[in-house]
């Protein structure tokens, strides 16, 4: 079977999908991709189901060999990448040929990217998911110098697009700007003093290097409970969930975490803004936002299908050529940060040798 062989797997990278859906109850964690939008959107543009593999990738520094040609895209967070030493465009679907080499750059924009290949990475699956779930020791393995991952070989595409999202949907922050996210009370909201619960919500918290797939830690004014009582017990957490342990500082919990926690729960990120919190580097700075479940819900409705409605199609431009007596036409697109041509139902980067 074709594979890709990573020559480096940047900070840390994995094979990631929607994740295990219904088995909490026998406690084994959902997980899944953090920024499920950016996962979506790549499996999107690349016809794919809606529950085939990528690789994540979290803080850049990726490369990999394809071993067969195969058409792949990148999604999410923003950087300098390359297909065989060109520069490439987020959204919009390469081929790859024989031995072309993947580089992703350090991210400048965001904190994750995915890489989606035609037709899903095909890892092993483990309760119906190829999610990768480190912190169990058992659901796979994190992705490795040398790993190989395994895909269908693709030699063409249907119909080359290049797609666009209108900002206003981007789920990146391209600025330095305290953040704002919006979140809902949590179980144990009403344990913590009337006082912590405003500094909650009026001061600015700082993201920690203590920052994984399983929570994050935040920096700022300690958060206190009304009996400085930070012990419960365990009860359901889920992605999304804040809560305060004794040291008094909040930690979000993400993908990979627990299915129970014992610490008091001051709020739960909602779902439309999670995607947008992991995308987040430590150092950044955010701020919560409280609002009640009939406006979350209806935050929900207008973003769910965001998709269809936020993205539109580039169209490339077209020339026709005389060659030898035959007529050849293709499609182009320059400039944009990157070049690009259409050959054969192929998109391929594009060089230019400027004249001085």
């Amino acid at each position: 079977m074709p594979y890709l062989e990573v020559k480096s797997s940047g900070l840390f990278a994995s094979v990631q999908d929607n994740g295990r859906k219904g088995m909490k109850s026998i406690g084994v964690s959902c997980g899944g991709a953090l920024d499920d939008q950016s996962f979506s959107m790549s499996n999107y543009i690349l016809e794919n189901s809606k529950n085939d593999a990528s690789i994540e990738i979290i803080g850049g520094g990726f490369e990999a060999i394809f071993s067969e040609p195969t058409f792949f895209c990148i999604t999410g967070a923003l950087g300098k990448n390359y297909l065989d030493k060109k520069l490439i465009l987020n959204n919009t679907p390469y081929y790859a040929s024989y031995g072309s080499k993947i580089n992703i750059g350090i991210l400048e924009a965001g904190w994750i990217c995915y890489l989606g290949i035609m037709g899903g990475v095909q890892s092993k699956k483990y309760f119906g998911s190829r999610s990768v779930y480190i912190n169990s020791e058992i659901f796979g393995e994190k992705i490795d110098k040398y790993t190989k991952i395994n895909y269908i070989e693709k030699k063409y595409s249907p119909k080359p697009k290049i797609y666009k999202i209108k900002n206003k949907y981007s789920n990146i922050s391209t600025s330095n700007e305290v953040t704002s996210i919006r979140v809902l009370e949590s179980t144990e909201y009403n344990k913590f003093t009337d006082k912590s619960k405003k500094l909650f919500f009026s001061s600015i918290f700082t993201i920690s290097d203590q920052y994984n797939r399983q929570g994050m830690r935040l920096n700022g004014p300690e958060i206190h409970t009304k009996k400085d009582k930070h012990d419960i017990i365990s009860n359901y957490v889920n992605k999304g969930s804040i809560q305060v342990p004794g040291d008094k500082m909040p930690i979000v919990l993400l993908s990979d975490s627990q299915t129970t926690g014992g610490y008091p729960k001051i709020a739960n990120v909602i779902s439309v803004d999670f995607t947008k919190l992991v995308q987040l580097r430590p150092g950044s700075k955010i701020r919560f936002f409280l609002i009640d479940i009939t406006e979350a819900q209806n935050i929900y409705r207008k973003n769910i299908k965001y998709i269809e409605h936020s993205i539109y199609e580039k169209k490339l431009e077209k020339i026709s050529l005389k060659v030898n007596g035959s007529d050849i036409s293709f499609g182009y697109l320059f400039g944009d940060n990157a070049n690009l041509i259409d050959i054969d139902g192929r998109l391929l980067p594009l060089d230019f040798i400027k004249e001085l």
